[in-house]
C-alpha cells in the first residue's frame, strides 16, 4: 500500500487532492493588457455557451493568439503546472521527475457581469484545470459568496462524517483576486457563484492535458 503522505510512521493521508493556488506578484501591467484584450475581443465576436449562464466565453484558443500578453501569462502556467507534477504524491512516491512531461494547453477567457454564474462541472479528457483572475470588479457587501470559486469534496461519502470542526464533506470556497492563480485536477468538480457587484469579472481558464509518459 502507497500512502500519499507519510506524517508519522503510522498515520497518513490517502486519496489526498492536490491544489496550487498563488499570487502573482506585479501583474497591474500584465493585467491591464489582459483586460484590454479580451474585452476587445468580446466586442469581436460572439460568446459560447458550456458551463456559464449568463456572461462571455471566448473560444479556446487564446493560447493561439500573439499578443505578449498572453505568452507571458502562458509563462506561469507553466510554473503551476511544473510544481503540480514535482509532487512526490503526483508521481506514485516517486522522486522528483528531472523533467516535466509535455502537456496540451488550451485557453480561454471569461468576462461575468452581475447575475452571471458558471454551473457545477469539471474539466474531462483533461488532467489539470487552471484559472487565472485578471479583474474582479467590487463584490457587494451583501453577498459573501458573490462570484466566489467553490470546489465539491471529491468524496461523495464524506458527507457521511460531517461533523462541527470536521473538513469531511466540506466545500473549499476562494475569493479572487487580481493576479491569483488556481491551479486543481481537471475532475474536481467547482463551480462559481453568481458575481453581485460593480463591474466586469474578467478570468482566463486554461485547460491542461499531459502527453503519455
Amino acid at each position: 500500500m502507497a500512502l500519499d503522505l507519510s506524517i508519522s510512521p503510522d498515520l497518513g493521508l490517502v486519496f489526498a487532492t492536490p491544489l496550487c493556488v498563488r499570487r502573482i506578484p506585479g501583474t497591474d501591467t500584465l493585467n491591464s493588457g489582459l483586460a484590454r484584450l479580451v474585452l476587445d475581443w468580446r466586442r469581436a465576436e460572439c460568446g459560447a455557451v458550456i458551463s456559464n449562464v449568463g456572461g462571455w466565453q471566448s473560444p479556446p484558443t487564446l493560447f493561439q493568439r500573439p499578443e505578449p500578453e498572453f505568452q507571458q501569462l502562458r509563462a506561469y502556467v507553466d510554473e503551476a503546472v511544473r510544481a503540480l507534477m514535482s509532487m512526490p504524491a503526483i508521481v506514485d512516491g516517486k522522486k522528483t521527475p528531472a523533467r516535466v512531461p509535455s502537456y496540451k494547453a488550451t485557453a480561454w477567457a471569461n468576462v461575468n457581469c452581475p447575475g452571471d454564474y458558471n454551473q457545477l462541472h469539471a474539466h474531462p479528457r483533461n488532467h489539470w484545470a487552471v484559472v487565472y483572475y485578471v479583474t474582479v470588479g467590487t463584490t457587494s457587501s451583501g453577498s459573501a459568496l458573490g462570484g466566489r470559486l467553490e470546489f465539491r469534496d471529491p468524496r461523495p461519502t464524506a458527507v457521511y462524517g460531517a461533523l462541527k470542526g470536521f473538513t469531511f464533506g466540506q466545500p473549499l470556497v476562494i475569493e479572487p483576486k487580481p493576479g491569483l492563480m488556481v491551479a486543481f485536477p481537471a475532475w474536481l468538480e467547482h463551480w462559481v457563484h453568481p458575481y453581485q457587484g460593480d463591474g466586469e469579472r474578467i478570468s482566463i481558464a486554461v485547460n491542461v492535458e499531459m502527453a503519455p509518459a
